[in-house]
């Protein structure tokens, strides 16, 4: 499903990834994930309709959160980036 993605390297622009099959249930506010060598922290999302979005920010010393949740819901590979 592809979702766009802000707050991605402090971009304020949507990068539109792919997430995995079964990601849905694992995208919830609050919960932290690793992507290309960077922990974010789901700040808020929609994953209905037209417009699917996910907002990120990043976290930079993520050894401080040891008791957050951490999952891995997007793939290697990138879709493209957005003209928004």
């Amino acid at each position: 499903m592809p979702v766009l993605i802000f707050g991605l390297f402090g971009l304020h622009h949507g990068l539109e990834l792919k997430l995995k099959e079964t990601s849905e249930k694992s995208i919830k506010e609050e919960v932290l994930f690793n992507y290309k060598n960077r922990c974010y922290e789901i700040q808020s999302f929609s994953l209905s309709g037209k417009k699917r979005y996910i907002n990120v920010r990043q976290i930079p010393n993520p050894g401080l959160y040891p008791s957050k949740k951490r999952v891995e819901f997007i793939p290697t590979v990138s879709l493209k980036k957005s003209n928004i």
